[in-house]
């Protein structure tokens, strides 16, 4: 007989060996050690980390270490993790993807994931939890010899909601009202520099995050800047909807989007060089010390997902120079087109926060809690 347990998988990458792509490994490193700390206080076990290199990981840890061996493929490892370790119900986070999530987030996914494999009633026997049905980073899911066949297809981890939506079996449900810990992910320097700031922070990740490197963003004139009433900021990049909603509703600034090319990964446009930007022909026709001078004209600060702009210049450079540009490390650019605009974005006269899709996604919702909170300590006074 199956014990009634829900079970997790916290699967962790390599990391690079630039001290930016050092940064952010060590922040996931971080992130997943408050993960597994939450994850024990609800009671979830087993707990399995798997990564290329666990060394990392404190001897005390009470978790099962399975080290990564032959060619990675995601599906394939993650099925291979649920049928070894008999997981199911289980959840499956990317060791990035949950830096803000808490006990009342995975509560609420016990319950449902407990009610659905071992309770008959209103919740349907097969169900898949994610933060993103198109994109997802985590799920929760039922009935897992069910779902074997089609985990083993997932490519990574971004599709496999979606893919199980497609099987009639299982009623996919996206948790988008727990935001932002459920879109918050650890990608880039710029997202560190955002989390670090959020009071929902953990311990492990506030300490990883105690670095200068992070003081070059300028996010705290950012902060300054949208906080106060009737300033201007521009979104540019695949901004979500809903993200500068809320932020404008946090707000009392005015707000300038210009939303484009969203889903141009998991459309595969960015493999097949189909990224076209608005914006970047903007900057292409002006060159980027010019664009950045005509929009320090129009905002007041700007907040920039420059993967937008890389993919539709035909630039796109490795991890090592897309986060020195994050990070204003401009000597240490090897790109030059990349280097010519980072150096641009640095001498404008407006702050710019340069990142990936999560500064305009969940970075969005997450400075919507810093800014509210930071307001209500100002009205208080």
């Amino acid at each position: 007989m199956q014990l009634e347990t829900v079970g997790a998988v916290i699967m962790i990458g390599p990391g690079g060996s630039i001290r930016q792509e050092q940064l952010v490994h060590r922040a996931v490193q971080a992130a997943a050690l408050d993960l597994v700390h939450t994850l024990q206080t609800q009671g979830i076990h087993p707990i399995v980390l798997a990564g290329p290199d666990l060394s990392w990981l404190p001897d005390s840890l009470p978790v099962i270490r399975d080290v990564d061996s032959g060619p990675f493929h995601f599906g394939q490892r993650l099925a291979g993790l649920v049928e070894k370790y008999n997981l199911s119900p289980v959840m499956y986070f990317g060791a990035g993807s949950a830096p803000l999530v808490d006990s009342q987030i995975l509560g609420l996914m016990i319950g449902m994931l407990h009610g659905s494999q071992f309770r008959s009633g209103q919740i349907p026997t097969h169900i898949a939890l994610t933060n993103n049905l198109h994109s997802s980073d985590w799920l929760g899911i039922t009935h897992t010899s069910d779902a074997l066949a089609i985990i083993r297809q997932a490519e990574r981890d971004n599709s496999l909601a979606w893919m199980l939506q497609q099987e009639w079996d299982f009623d996919v449900r996206v948790l988008s009202s727990v935001r932002p810990a459920s879109s918050m992910d650890l990608d880039t320097p710029a997202d560190l520099a955002i989390v670090r700031q959020h009071p929902g922070c953990g311990p492990y990740l506030a300490a990883a995050l105690d670095d200068p490197l992070l003081d070059r963003i300028p996010l705290e004139r950012l902060i300054d800047i949208v906080i106060r009433d009737g300033s201007r900021l521009a979104i540019i990049g695949r901004v979500s909807p809903l993200a500068w909603q809320a932020l404008s509703k946090a707000t009392q600034c005015w707000i300038r989007v210009f939303s484009e090319e969203r889903g141009m990964v998991a459309s595969e446009r960015l493999a097949r060089g189909e990224v076209h930007s608005l914006i970047g022909r903007f900057v292409e026709l002006l060159g980027p010390s010019a664009f950045f001078s005509e929009l320090a004209q129009t905002v007041d600060a700007a907040i920039i997902d420059t993967r937008v702009l890389m993919a539709a210049a035909g630039q796109y450079p490795h991890d090592a120079d897309r986060f020195a540009s994050d990070l204003f490390l401009t000597d240490e650019i090897q790109n030059p087109w990349l280097r010519e605009f980072t150096l641009a974005a640095a001498a404008a006269p407006i702050p710019i926060l340069l990142g990936g899709h999560g500064v305009v996604a969940g970075g969005l919702y997450a400075l919507t809690d810093i800014i509210s909170a930071r307001r209500r300590v100002t009205d208080s006074m």
